[in-house]
């Protein structure tokens, strides 16, 4: 019972290897079949893995002994896709990401070895200031990541503390973390005509960071090694909490609205919430000080569509919700809040389509626009235009926008590329769009185009072939740039013409690919090449390490 458990655990992790068999890399029992022989270890402390599954193409998988060895037999020469798992550890190339992929050549009557990084576990306890458990609190482990080639601060991973206070996150690689604490209690949803009075002030557990602040940017980071395990323990406060009231006004009274108030992490912030559907008033309660995206929505009221008869019928197509969006900075109660939907700004998308087939008859060349708010990242909206026929619950523009910057990014369905991104005389290649307020902007102009190029690349190391991730950098165009997981070679089609430099370098996918000022430090040792126009090129490039102080 229990190898069967582990079996369904650990199928979750990957980890692969190659191995060329051959007769000088593998013990030959018979003239055509060869034996394969190997060992996991740990790659902190260089111990045997016991019970890692190891699993070889067309083999019967199987755990590793209680030395971390393997042993498959009767093996036709060839190349063979080795994978190692076992809860509790990960990748020993890059901890961060599963299915990495390594050209493993041993010399004869040598071992395979194959490595997992063990994870970094943060446990402890949560206890008010006069030094009772504090239950049902959400702990979450928070770190900076790259997420199309931008810096974010993004959950790791998070746990409701137990009776005792206690917690405990595990499956964390190494780096540097951020301790949020909120309470897990979201409180009662009501639909009634009768909102309620506010009687007393009051006190909750709202949003704090370790070690008690009330935001990230003054927060402790808290650094971990694989494998170790780092205690905290957490006195907290209750704060004041305050209430939130207002009037949605358009939505359609049978049809309902939704109101939620988003803290820039991207989640909701109230511990209840009243509503009328009728009248439109609604009231969040138990809202802790602090900056949020309050974001209404409501399905539109139905259409009537004349008939052949003269007599009008409610259509029966979809339509896309109406949205409103409203800016809160919260440092008291907030009452007589005015919300109107389909209101705030609306930004339009036009597509140029420049790909030779476009002729065709309901061919449709689709593009992924995305719009990300800069102050709330996790609150961005996307699109995806133009609409596919037939779709008419498609939306062709950004509707119910806050004056702000935005980030923009665009990404292809096809073999073809974005030739230009912009809006009026803003590249959105190149910079943000900024939003005023009451200034309608003009549509966001898209081009496509198929007549990319194509790019080989080999990574190398002192002379030799050497996995790591690749960085493909326009300097002109930071938006246009790339990343590309650990490998060794990779060939990458329909790149826009033009100028890049190809970056090989460990930990890339921690590198903020998308911005000059992060990737010029590697510029001097990267390769440049230049596309023109349907053209293909080979280029080689030096393996760097991250600069000091990038994780």
């Amino acid at each position: 019972m229990q190898c069967r458990f582990c079996l369904c655990a650990i199928l979750s992790s990957p980890l692969f290897w190659y191995f060329a068999a051959s007769p000088v890399v593998a013990q030959q029992t018979t003239p055509e079949l060869l034996e394969l022989r190997g060992k996991v270890v740990n790659s902190v402390t260089g111990e045997p893995v016991s019970g890692a599954l190891v699993q070889a193409p067309g083999q019967k998988a199987q755990f590793t002994g209680p030395d971390g060895t393997f042993a498959f037999s009767d093996l036709q020469p060839g190349d063979y896709l080795l994978s190692a798992r076992k809860p509790g550890f990960f990748d020993g190339l890059e901890p961060q990401r599963l299915g990495a992929t390594q050209l493993s050549a041993v010399g004869q009557n040598e071992q395979v070895i194959l490595k997992l990084t063990p994870e970094a576990i943060i446990y402890g306890e949560l206890k008010s200031d006069d030094g009772h458990p504090l239950e049902g609190l959400i702990v979450r482990a928070l770190h900076w990541q790259v997420q199309n080639g931008e810096r974010q601060l993004i959950p790791a991973g998070s746990v409701v503390t137990d009776d005792q206070g206690s917690f405990r996150l595990a499956q964390l690689s190494r780096g540097r973390y951020y301790l949020s604490f909120q309470s897990s209690n979201i409180g009662s949803w009501s639909n009634s005509s009768r909102l309620r009075s506010k009687k007393h002030e009051q006190q909750g557990y709202g949003l704090q960071f370790y070690p008690g602040v009330p935001d990230a940017e003054s927060a402790t980071t808290i650094e971990i090694r694989a494998g170790a395990q780092v205690h905290v323990a957490q006195s907290l406060g209750p704060l004041r909490l305050f209430d939130v009231a207002g009037v949605v006004q358009g939505a359609a009274p049978e049809s309902g609205f939704d109101v939620a108030l988003i803290n820039p992490t991207g989640e909701t912030a109230q511990n209840g919430f009243h509503m009328d559907s009728k009248t439109g008033q609604f009231q969040i309660m138990g809202v802790p000080a602090g900056t949020y995206l309050l974001r209404a929505t409501a399905n539109r009221r139905p259409a009537l569509r004349s008939t052949g008869s003269g007599l009008l019928r409610l259509a029966d197509e979809d339509r896309p919700p109406l949205i409103a969006t409203l800016p809160l900075h919260i440092q008291g109660d907030v009452s007589g809040l005015v919300v109107v939907l389909g209101s705030g700004i609306s930004v339009g998308v036009q597509v140029r389509d420049e790909i030779l087939d476009n002729a065709v008859a309901n061919k449709v060349h689709q593009v992924s626009l995305q719009l990300t708010p800069q102050e709330f990242p996790a609150s961005s909206s996307w699109i995806t235009v133009p609409t596919a026929p037939g779709d008419r619950r498609a939306q062709t523009r950004f509707d119910g926008l806050v004056p702000g910057t935005y980030t923009v990014s665009a990404n292809p369905h096809g073999p073809w590329y974005i030739s230009s991104l912009r809006c009026g005389g803003v590249d959105l290649l190149r910079d943000d769009l900024t939003l005023a307020p009451g200034v309608a902007p003009p549509p966001i102009e898209i081009t496509v185009r198929d007549d990319g190029s194509q790019l080989n690349v080999k990574t190398m190391e002192s002379g030799q072939p050497s996995a790591s991730g690749v960085v493909l950098f326009s300097r002109e165009y930071p938006k246009r740039s790339q990343l590309f997981r650990s490998t060794n070679s990779l060939s990458v089609g329909n790149l826009a013409p033009g100028k890049y430099y190809v970056i090989a370098l460990r930990g890339a996918e921690n590198a903020e690919y998308r911005n000059p000022a992060a990737m010029q430090r590697y510029l001097t040792h990267a390769t440049e090449v230049t596309l023109g126009p349907r053209a293909e090129a080979s280029v080689t490039a030096e393996v760097q390490e991250p600069v000091d102080g990038v994780q």
